[in-house]
């Protein structure tokens, strides 16, 4: 009887110590950042050990890390199944839900983490993003400060907020977060160009540039405040007070499509006919279909007396207003339109990159919409690595254009994607 129990305990001795330097093994493995050994080992011991969570766990993550997302959710799920009040594991399981494409799901997983743990930063955080891809921005805005208040001291909380309130077309209360995250670091170039801008676009404009004399004397050679500063005074029709701020944003290397248009402009309001004209040129040749640009252009020309040429621009700005609104999008366009809203964003990938092909020689500006509107669909599918290249091709062609505009709107989104799909990429260990 002795002898039976002595086995037995022997027995179990060494099943449990070859388990622990298996796990040990793995953990070597897994930590060291081999993969692909790590899932076919985990795969392995989880054949003598279904029902540990663990293993499930680190065999999910290891799949995930080498792309195998069908096999990595299988088991990120099973993980969740044994212990489902581990949030690390409901964690993983909503992550690897979100790439598979079910945001539904990871939704309700990241929820079930709040349950257990209120204030998760990894649910707080991801719900935060899906809200806002999904354009529920009252929601999205609810967890920003959910994260603002466990981190108070982050900026970026508050003018993620901001600009959730923007979203909902609530720039008074958009501007009260701008100035939170301003408050937390005054020193900092992002808040007070966030808080100056907020003030300009409530009409607030006299704030507006007092901001920016605060951000000046802060970075005198950052052209964020000179333009906002312009921006202002445009705003009041203040031209000659424009003029010196959006030259000073020239000088410093922001020649953007709009500071130089209304370089041109106040210019042109204050008579200064010869100094405007190669400005009005400029935007005209950047963009002959705006018909704000041919006006100012027949208007520039007058003043100089050229009246065979402010006659000529004047045409072209009637031809403009006449037309401008039966202007039509080609075949491939329309059809990458189609398939996007139906949600087939893969064959809406492809119809832009054909249209892409129709012609041998394309411009940047041309290929410029096409990669946004790529990057817009990966991003729908949540393919993180290709909305990124795409993202990162449509800032790069806009940045080194020859009027690049820091407030284009296709610039500030695509940089805001870029950064966020970085964070997310970080996060989640990509």
């Amino acid at each position: 009887m002795k002898l039976h129990i002595l086995i037995s305990v022997l027995f179990f001795y060494i099943f449990t110590t070859s388990f622990s330097q298996n796990i040990n093994k793995l953990n070597k493995i897994f930590y060291g950042g081999n993969f692909a050994e790590a899932a076919e080992t985990a795969e392995k011991l989880i054949s003598e050990h279904p029902g540990n969570a663990e293993l499930h766990y680190k065999c999910g993550i290891s799949f995930e890390m080498i792309n195998r997302c069908k096999q990595a959710e299988k088991h990120l799920a099973k993980a969740y199944m044994l212990d489902s009040l581990n949030t690390v594991y409901l964690n993983a399981y909503a992550n690897i839900s979100e790439i598979m494409q079910n945001r539904k799901k990871a939704v309700s997983l990241y929820l079930k983490t709040l349950k257990i743990d209120s204030v998760n930063f990894n649910a707080l955080n991801n719900l935060a993003k899906l809200n806002f891809i999904n354009k529920n921005y009252k929601k999205a805005s609810a967890y920003y400060l959910a994260l603002a208040k466990q981190d108070s001291l982050n900026p970026y909380y508050y003018r993620k907020t901001g600009l959730c309130k923007l979203k909902q077309n609530k720039p008074g209360d958009a501007l009260k977060y701008y100035i939170k995250a301003y408050l937390t670091d005054t020193t900092d170039n992002l808040n007070i160009q966030s808080a100056a801008s907020a003030y300009l676009k409530t009409k607030k404009y006299d704030k507006a540039i007092e901001m920016c004399k605060k951000g000046i004397k802060n970075d005198s050679v950052f052209p964020g405040f000179y333009k906002i500063t312009g921006d202002a005074h445009f705003a009041k029709n203040h031209y000659f007070r424009a003029v010196p701020f959006y030259k000073k944003t020239v000088s410093l290397g922001d020649s953007s499509y709009n500071t130089v248009k209304r370089l041109g402009i106040s210019l042109c309001e204050t008579k200064k006919y010869e100094d405007a004209l190669p400005y009005n040129i400029a935007v005209f040749n950047a963009d002959s279909s705006s018909y704000s640009n041919t006006l100012y252009l027949c208007r520039n020309y007058l003043g100089l007396k050229n009246y065979d040429k402010s006659l000529q621009y004047a045409e072209k700005t009637l031809k403009l207003l006449r037309f401008a609104k039966a202007i039509s999008h080609d075949l491939y366009d329309d059809m990458a339109k189609a398939y996007s809203g139906k949600g087939e964003y893969k064959k809406a990938i492809e119809m832009y990159n054909k249209r892409l092909n129709v012609f041998d020689n394309t411009s940047k500006r041309f290929k410029l919409y096409n990669y946004y509107n790529i990057a817009l669909n990966y991003d729908k599918l949540n393919d993180k690595k290709n909305a990124l290249k795409y993202y990162e091709k449509t800032a790069k062609i806009i940045k080194n254009g020859p009027l690049f505009d820091k407030e284009n709107p296709w610039y500030k989104y695509s940089n805001k994607r870029i950064t966020e799909i970085k964070e997310d990429m970080f996060f989640e260990g990509e």
